[in-house]
């Protein structure tokens, strides 16, 4: 889209950085956005070397919005950061199957941590601590776009603890699961349109099956693999993105 694209160099420009990376992370990347569905861009970037080295503390994080776009992105240390944290934000961005601005060398070499080195029981509880704000949120006011998040956060769950492989597709994650049934699954895009089935049967029985799925799994999480992210790796990274060595280059 080249609105996107110009969104993408604007920020380039206004900002005097260097987008190494940009993609879609809403609805859109999920699948099931609607026509209304605005577009929620992330990207990251990297700034000039002296803004790393100056005193004075400079914003990691650029934020862009109008009524069709929801743009946001992370420095490149600040991402690399909450990598070493096993962010599920930096986790979905790395796979999204929408993908603006190719990755470069470092987004590859990032990309492969994400997806080998992250912490399955920081996933798993994320997705779990969704699902569970929004299965009550859909308990206490029927809004349709809280059940949808329920059930996208409990299929992600549901990879996570099986150990799939990665994605946020929402018809591959369907094809995947073992707790719904297609025609279950179906009755959500239709919320999605707008179809008013609050009271139809298989609405009733989605809720209870989130419920427990995840009284089942959290318990089990504890045992899941706490992953390691090395911080060292990471930092070489980001020296080798500066153009500038590690200590360990200086090394006898």
């Amino acid at each position: 889209m080249s609105r996107i694209e110009d969104a993408l160099k604007e920020i380039e420009w206004k900002h005097n950085v260097n987008i190494l990376y940009a993609c879609e992370s809403g609805s859109r990347a999920y699948g099931f956005a609607s026509e209304t569905s605005d577009f929620d861009v992330r990207f990251i970037y990297i700034a000039p070397l002296k803004n790393y080295l100056s005193l004075s503390r400079n914003d990691d994080t650029i934020t862009v919005q109008d009524e069709e776009l929801d743009i946001q992105g992370w420095d490149l240390k600040k991402a690399l950061l909450l990598a070493g944290k096993s962010n599920p934000s930096l986790y979905e961005w790395m796979v999204s199957p929408i993908v603006y601005r190719e990755r470069n060398p470092v987004m590859h070499q990032l990309q492969a941590i994400v997806l080998n080195d992250f912490s399955q029981k920081v996933l798993a509880f994320h997705y779990v601590n969704m699902a569970k704000k929004n299965l009550q949120a859909w308990i206490d006011n029927k809004n349709c776009s809280n059940l949808v998040h329920a059930i996208r956060a409990t299929l992600m769950l549901e990879q996570v603890v099986r150990q799939d492989q990665v994605t946020i597709q929402f018809k591959e994650l369907e094809k995947n699961s073992s707790l719904f049934n297609k025609e279950e699954l179906s009755i959500l895009y239709r919320l999605k349109t707008g179809e008013w089935l609050n009271e139809h049967p298989m609405i009733v029985q989605l809720p209870t099956k989130v419920q427990g799925f995840l009284t089942a799994t959290e318990r089990s999480s504890f045992r899941l693999d706490n992953g390691v992210v090395q911080i060292k790796v990471l930092e070489e990274l980001f020296f080798q993105q500066l153009g500038i060595e590690g200590e360990s280059d200086h090394e006898s």
